[in-house]
C-alpha cells in the first residue's frame, strides 16, 4: 500500500476504505483499517465503478 496511508486511529469509524495503487499494474486496494492484514486487491481494469456498487 501507499506509504502515506491513513493511520488506523484516524479512520477508526470507517468500515472499509479503497485506494488505487499505481505500479507495473495499477490495482484497486480495498482494506479494513481496523484489522491487521485485512485487505484485497484487484487489477484496476477489472474493478467496478461506484454505480455498480450502489
Amino acid at each position: 500500500m501507499a506509504p502515506d496511508a491513513a493511520i488506523t486511529e484516524e479512520v477508526a469509524q470507517c468500515e472499509v476504505m479503497g485506494s488505487v495503487d499505481s505500479g507495473e499494474v495499477d490495482q484497486f486496494v480495498l482494506a479494513d483499517p481496523s484489522q491487521d492484514d485485512s485487505w484485497m486487491t484487484v487489477a484496476l481494469t477489472d474493478a467496478k465503478g461506484l454505480n455498480a456498487w450502489c
